[in-house]
């Protein structure tokens, strides 16, 4: 898509190219997003846009992760202190969530993306029949 046409809080599908150059889709332009990315090619996902890059002609967008059923809660100091726990020294409680009748609960992550403004397609355009949707194998 065209810089001009991006807004940000929209939704969009992005398609990932079959080969990621790497003078192209430099990690000094794409940042951590060049790993994550290089798993995705020839793949497509929904992104929300949060963010454009005129200069570099990127966006960067949410997408949904994998989910888990694992979880980390950190306890305040009132609750430390309540389960006879010193004090000062952060305590966090991890393990599984579970629903009322014992069943892992999964929760959805969020993840952060910096893409190409050009990978980025309106929702309702026919996708490229190249590609292949991503979340089939729960992936980005």
């Amino acid at each position: 898509m065209r810089t001009k046409d991006v807004r940000v809080g929209e939704t969009y599908r992005c398609e990932v190219p079959f080969a990621l150059p790497w003078r192209r889709y430099r990690p000094e332009t794409m940042g951590d997003s060049w790993w994550p990315l290089s798993w995705l090619r020839g793949m497509y996902f929904p992104l929300a846009v949060v963010d454009v890059d005129t200069a570099a002609r990127t966006a960067h967008g949410l997408v949904m992760i994998e989910g888990s059923t694992r979880v980390t809660v950190e306890l305040t100091e009132d609750q430390a202190q309540q389960a006879g726990l010193p004090p000062g020294d952060g305590y966090q409680v991890s393990g599984l969530l579970l629903d009322d009748e014992g069943d892992p609960v999964e929760l959805p992550r969020i993840g952060i993306l910096t893409v190409p403004l050009r990978w980025l397609h309106p929702m309702d355009t026919p996708v490229s029949p190249s590609h292949h949707d991503a979340s089939a194998r729960q992936i980005p």
